[in-house]
């Protein structure tokens, strides 16, 4: 396995200013600890079809949102800032759906969802997702659309003039040291359900799940 390199000192310093101490030591020490073994903490959560939140009206005036064709895709594929890989083409032919969302009637971003039961964590880690959830990952906002309420119109497009009007909410998973991203999740309205621990290496590791995910079926496919 190759080594992960520790963390500078000006980058621990960094993170210390928008994090804290404890998100610092946690992060450092799970950098440390990945140098000699595969150790991966994940959390995963839902957004509540209670909590999504409305988008603000003054601004929706300005949104659309349409979901992605093969063609859309294949034309993002070309353009870095999207990411648009073989594995996300993959996904769509499996019966993935990609909801793209547009600002003056310019693509802004995207977001990935499916209702097919299941959701890839890591390559070859996959998971099984209760049918009252829709599994909502990968999403992308272009920087100079951030901050315009993008994310919150697209968990209310998905839920509420989706073909998904009778889910609960929106599943998904966040690395417990990718802080910035867990930030903006509670922000906007998600909440911890459980833990996944996974031990090992990368090619093999073992996996164990909080008793509230298992009591909720969730487990490894």
């Amino acid at each position: 396995m190759p080594a992960i390199a520790i963390p500078s000192s000006t980058a621990l310093r960094d993170m210390r200013a928008r994090f804290g101490v404890a998100a610092t030591l946690q992060h450092a020490l799970y950098r440390l600890v990945n140098t000699v073994a595969f150790f991966e903490w994940i959390h995963i959560i839902v957004l509540d079809r209670a909590q999504v939140r409305p988008p603000d009206a003054a601004r929706a005036e300005r949104f659309r949102a349409r979901f992605a064709t093969l063609e859309d895709l294949e034309a993002m594929a070309a353009d870095p800032r999207f990411a648009i890989g073989p594995a996300r083409l993959e996904g769509y032919r499996a019966g993935e759906s990609c909801l793209l969302s547009y600002v003056d009637d310019e693509l802004a971003g995207y977001a990935w969802a499916h209702d097919l039961g299941r959701a890839q964590i890591l390559p070859g880690f996959v998971v099984s997702v209760p049918k009252q959830y829709l599994y909502n990952y990968a999403a992308v906002t272009l920087p100079q659309y951030r901050g315009l309420g993008l994310q919150p119109y697209r968990h209310h497009q998905l839920l509420g003039s989706g073909p998904w009007q009778d889910k609960s909410g929106l599943l998904g998973f966040v690395m417990h040291t990718n802080f910035a991203s867990r930030r903006g999740q509670a922000k906007s309205g998600y909440r911890t359900i459980g833990w996944i621990c996974l031990v090992g290496s990368r090619r093999h590791f073992r996996a164990f799940f909080s008793g509230s995910l298992r009591r909720m079926g969730i487990r490894r496919l």
